[in-house]
């Protein structure tokens, strides 16, 4: 708007053309935001994807690792059977069974560890193996190993809680874009 010496306001554009503009600003803002909202939810959907891929995997691997246990079971189970009349007595049966146990739960922990290690860089893996190899005590070489194992397990459950947040969140964001689009 100018100003004229006589103090009246006048206009290039009409009030009409000016609407009109104002609409197509509104409108522009709108398809924006859309776009904005529908690549956040195309994220979000994205990262859901991921997590699920990566449960089903640690799905398998559990699965796997329980039939492995039930089927050195049932082989145990059959040499136990097969060996009834044999001169062992319970003791020895017992001990024996306490020793499979014990290997299956190693097993079990192991499983955990190859886990946390798939966080790890492999550079980062190979820059600890060298620093192992000056390490000359071997209690001080197990001892910074078992260290080294903590922290990368808790590298990896804090990844697993980053990313269920960040799940959450976008989660939560798709549902403030379908409250909006529903009120509108």
């Amino acid at each position: 708007m100018v100003e004229t010496r006589t103090g009246l306001e006048t206009s290039p554009y009409s009030k009409e053309q000016q609407e009109k503009m104002a609409a197509l600003v509104k409108e522009n803002r709108e398809r924006i935001e859309r776009e904005k909202q529908a690549k956040l939810k195309a994220i979000a959907e994205e990262q859901a994807a991921k997590m699920k891929e990566i449960e089903e995997e640690m799905e398998r691997k559990k699965k796997a690792a329980e039939e492995a246990a039930a089927e050195e079971e049932e082989k145990e189970r059959m040499r136990i059977e097969s060996r009834e009349g044999s001169s062992g007595t319970k003791k020895d049966k017992d001990a024996e069974m306490e020793k499979k146990i014990s290997e299956w739960v190693a097993n079990l922990s192991l499983g955990e560890d190859e886990e946390a290690q798939m966080y790890v860089p492999q550079e980062e893996k190979d820059a600890f193996a060298r620093a192992l190899a000056v390490i000359e005590d071997p209690l001080e070489r197990q001892e910074a190993e078992e260290e080294k194992r903590l922290e990368w397990k808790l590298r990896m459950k804090r990844e697993q809680k980053r990313r269920r947040e960040e799940a959450n969140r976008l989660t939560a964001e798709v549902e403030k874009v379908r409250t909006c689009r529903q009120e509108v």
